[in-house]
C-alpha cells in the first residue's frame, strides 16, 4: 500500500493540515502519512516568525497523535540546511524499494511544482496527492505534472498557519483551529508572540 510524504514547515500544524492528511489517506488507500517538518523550507529560509525544527515536530507529534495511519519523521531535521523534496523522496525510495511514494501537496502547492528542484526527478520516483483549496487551478499544470497527480476533494479550508501565527501574536484565540495540545505546548513556550 502507498507510503506518502507529507511534507511542510508546520509552524503551527493545524486542523486543516489533519484534515487534508486524513482526506487523502482516505482517498489514496494511504497505510501511512509520514509528516516531515522541514529542517528550512526553501522559500522560508529568512522567516522570523518560524519556530525552532524541534518544537514544530513536537506540535506535529501532538497533533497526530492518536491516528495510526499518521507518523512523525524528522528525516529532513537531521539532515538539516535546506530541505528540497527531491532529496527527501530519494532517501525514502532507498529506505523502502519498492514501495508506492505519494507526495501529498496543497492545490495552491501544485501550481508552483513545475519550479520546485528537479520536478522530473520528483515524478520519476513518486507520484503526486493534490487536495483541492480554495483558488487553487489545477487546470494550469502542465500535462507531465497532471499525468502523475491525483487529485482529493474535501472540505474547503480557509486557514493557513500565517493565519494562525497572526492570531496569535494579537492575543486571539487559536482554540479549535488547532489541536489543543499543540495549542498549550505554543502558549507553554511563547511560541508566535511577536
Amino acid at each position: 500500500m502507498p507510503l506518502a510524504l507529507f511534507g511542510g514547515s508546520f509552524n503551527p500544524p493545524h486542523v486543516g493540515h489533519l484534515a487534508v492528511a486524513e482526506a487523502c489517506a482516505d482517498a489514496g488507500g494511504l497505510d501511512t502519512v509520514l509528516w516531515m517538518p522541514a529542517a528550512t523550507a526553501p522559500h522560508k529560509q529568512d522567516d522570523p516568525t518560524l519556530a525552532s525544527a524541534e518544537d514544530r515536530l513536537e506540535m506535529v507529534r501532538l497533533a497526530i497523535q492518536g491516528n495510526p495511519r499518521f507518523e512523525a519523521s524528522d528525516l529532513e531535521i537531521q539532515r538539516g540546511g535546506v530541505s528540497y523534496t527531491l532529496a527527501t523522496v530519494r532517501r525514502l525510495a532507498g529506505r523502502y524499494p519498492g514501495e508506492d511514494l505519494v507526495v501529498i501537496l496543497g492545490g495552491d502547492s501544485l501550481n508552483y511544482f513545475p519550479s520546485w528542484r528537479n520536478p522530473h526527478g520528483i515524478l520519476e520516483l513518486a507520484r503526486l496527492m493534490v487536495y483541492r483549496r480554495p483558488g487553487s487551478e489545477l487546470a494550469n499544470a502542465p500535462d507531465w505534472v497532471r499525468r502523475r497527480t491525483t487529485v482529493v476533494d474535501g472540505i474547503p479550508l480557509h486557514l493557513s498557519s500565517t493565519h494562525i501565527r497572526n492570531r496569535i501574536a494579537q492575543g486571539q484565540t487559536v482554540r479549535y483551529l488547532i489541536p489543543e495540545a499543540v495549542r498549550q505546548l505554543v502558549e507553554a513556550k511563547g511560541l508566535y508572540q511577536m
